[in-house]
């Protein structure tokens, strides 16, 4: 008679008993997976990228550091809205300039019976009209002392225009009387004196504003003799 087989942990018997321990341990790693994935945690494995992408977006500046990080531009005072005011307003004191150079020879070749010396104090005085409209739209509202600037170049042409119109009456008549008769008596040309006078002192006040202004944006630095 053969003697019974031996049973070992390998046998009939052991699988059977190992079989519970398997499903009980599947149910607890279900359960731990399900605590895992409700409680928000993240996953071993991708620690390593988490940490990553939190140190990269930890890396990436904010608006705030951007704007203190960034040079502010300095401001050249050659270029801008005011640069090209103060260039337009150099622009008619020019022609007011030549206008005014002239005017004097006009006045003698006319005193000397010269008929263009009338036609040259006629040109100016039309130039002057048109100075005083260009000067009245002016916008100066980005100059420094703009409204002050404007005011008294305005009154200067406004005085000068009148002054070279009554240069112009005493003229024609001057030269329709066959240039007989006092020229400083006449009441034209007094009244060219005088508004003349008045316009010197507007121009004075004009050049003082101008002057920094010049410095500032490099323009001719004028007078008030030369206005």
């Amino acid at each position: 008679m053969e003697p019974p087989a031996a049973h070992d942990d390998w046998g009939s018997i052991g699988p059977r008993r190992r079989t519970p321990l398997i499903f009980v341990g599947l149910a607890l790693s279900g359960l731990a997976l399900a605590w895992w994935i409700l409680a928000g945690r993240p996953w071993p494995f991708a620690d390593g990228a988490d940490g990553d992408a939190q140190a990269r977006q930890d890396e990436v500046p904010t608006l705030a550091e951007v704007e203190e990080l960034t040079p502010v531009p300095e401001t050249d005072p050659s270029t801008g809205e005011a640069a090209r005011q103060a260039a337009k307003l150099d622009d008619l004191l020019t022609n007011s300039h030549s206008a005014r150079s002239s005017l004097s020879e006009a006045i003698a070749r006319a005193s000397k019976c010269e008929s263009d010396g009338r036609d040259t104090i006629q040109s100016i005085t039309t130039n002057r009209r048109d100075q005083l409209t260009l000067a009245r739209a002016l916008d100066v509202t980005a100059l420094p002392g703009g409204p002050a600037l404007k005011e008294a170049l305005v009154e200067a042409l406004d005085a000068s225009h009148e002054a070279d119109a009554a240069f112009l009456s005493w003229a024609r008549r001057h030269l329709g009387k066959g240039c007989t008769g006092a020229i400083a008596e006449d009441r034209d040309y007094q009244r060219g004196l005088d508004r003349s006078e008045t316009a010197q002192a507007a121009k004075t006040r004009f050049v003082e504003v101008w002057r920094p202004l010049a410095e500032t944006y490099d323009l001719t630095r004028w007078k008030a003799d030369d206005i």
